[in-house]
């Protein structure tokens, strides 16, 4: 594990069986965390319940009896969202509840499957069927709106991840897929990237991929930036990269330069892949979270290398951004809820001694105000 200087800080905030959740449960789909504020499980036996976990007072959670086949908990505030099959139909039932007010919010009958969905937004979810993408308002009596339908990368492949950039002009749908027939057990990564403005579709190859707002030097207006990160077989060989691209690059104004680097896995976890990104807005830093467990950190503006840590050993199913602290939250099939924060006392020294990077370790003092950076 870390040593005393590791520039990342890793703690157990909570494990659920410590709070009465059964380890049959601890999987992708019974548990969701779609921000710092709250973990949601659904549990079948020995009764069908939601059970809500507010990050604040994790030791309490709420039980409901609730049957669903999926329960979000809105990032901001306390609203419920829950999917259910309609018996003998393939049609599934949606509904916003207002946990506050004991008040269903809106529901609405979908024609079609819902294989996976999210809150995008504190105000939008987004649903996703075998063919097409829609968003859903929780305000006003708006029904789900199409936004665009899925490329062939993605059939047959399981849909693990849907999020926008903060302007909401940018899409990203991100699905995984058995293994190539001579390296089956490495799970291949697939991507459509969607632009709102300009209509269309672009196929990638990554297991994760998330967005960023940059400052570029010289323009006032924030840049859009994505980072995904791929591994993938070529020609026997296994390649696996960090990218970080912009979007939509504003006309006479300057842009940012695409960045890539590599990801460098060890021997025994050949056959590991990327399963989510979160990127730290509060210090610009892109957090690569693995199957196994491995941590890979890189500097958002240069795609310089950071760190590389194991930070679980199981299995690691899920993520969340943690805002506040600029880190993020991971569980793993133990049901351990591990919070990685930057280590700010060590970070910057981390960066200029081990690493040698003097200009990096300054603007990470600049960026997140930290200390360490006065004598260089």
């Amino acid at each position: 594990m870390a040593a005393a200087n590791a520039p990342i800080t890793m703690r157990e905030a909570l494990t659920l069986p410590s709070i009465g959740i059964n380890p049959q449960f601890i999987t992708f789909t019974h548990v969701t965390m779609e921000s710092d504020k709250y973990i949601c499980v659904r549990e079948t036996a020995p009764q069908n319940s939601v059970v809500i976990v507010d990050m604040n007072m994790p030791m309490q959670p709420l039980r409901r009896p609730i049957t669903a086949d999926s329960a979000l908990m809105n990032p901001n505030s306390r609203i419920l969202a829950l999917k259910a099959q309609l018996q003998g139909t393939t049609q599934d039932h949606l509904q916003i509840f207002n946990i506050e007010m004991k008040a269903k919010m809106k529901s609405y009958q979908m024609p079609e499957q819902v294989v996976f969905w999210k809150w995008i937004s504190p105000k939008l979810l987004g649903l996703v069927t075998q063919t097409s993408v829609y968003h859903w308002s929780i305000e006003g009596d708006s029904e789900p709106v199409k936004m665009f339908e899925r490329t062939a990368n993605l059939a047959n492949n399981q849909i693990i991840n849907y999020r926008c950039d903060p302007t909401e002009k940018w899409l990203v749908l991100i699905g995984i897929a058995p293994g190539s027939p001579e390296r089956p057990q490495l799970v291949k990564g697939n991507m459509q990237l969607f632009s709102v403005d300009q209509q269309r579709s672009q196929a990638l190859e990554a297991h994760a991929a998330s967005f960023a707002q940059f400052k570029v030097p010289g323009n006032e207006n924030p840049s859009i930036l994505i980072s995904f990160a791929t591994k993938s077989l070529n020609a026997g060989q296994i390649i696996s990269k960090l990218h970080v691209i912009e979007l939509g690059a504003q006309p006479g104004k300057p842009s940012f330069t695409k960045k890539q680097a590599d990801l460098f896995f060890p021997p025994d976890f050949a056959d590991d892949f990327p399963v989510a990104m979160q990127i730290s807005h509060k210090y610009s830093l892109i957090y690569v979270i693995t199957k196994l467990g491995l941590l890979f950190v890189y500097d958002l503006e240069t795609a310089t290398a950071v760190y590389r840590n194991r930070i679980s050993p199981d299995p690691i199913f899920l993520t969340s951004e943690a805002t506040s602290v600029g880190g993020f939250y991971a569980i793993n099939r133990r049901g351990q809820v591990l919070l990685a924060t930057v280590n700010e006392q060590t970070i910057v020294n981390f960066v200029s001694g081990q690493l040698n990077n003097l200009e990096l370790a300054v603007n990470l003092a600049k960026r997140g105000n930290l200390p360490g950076a006065e004598q260089l």
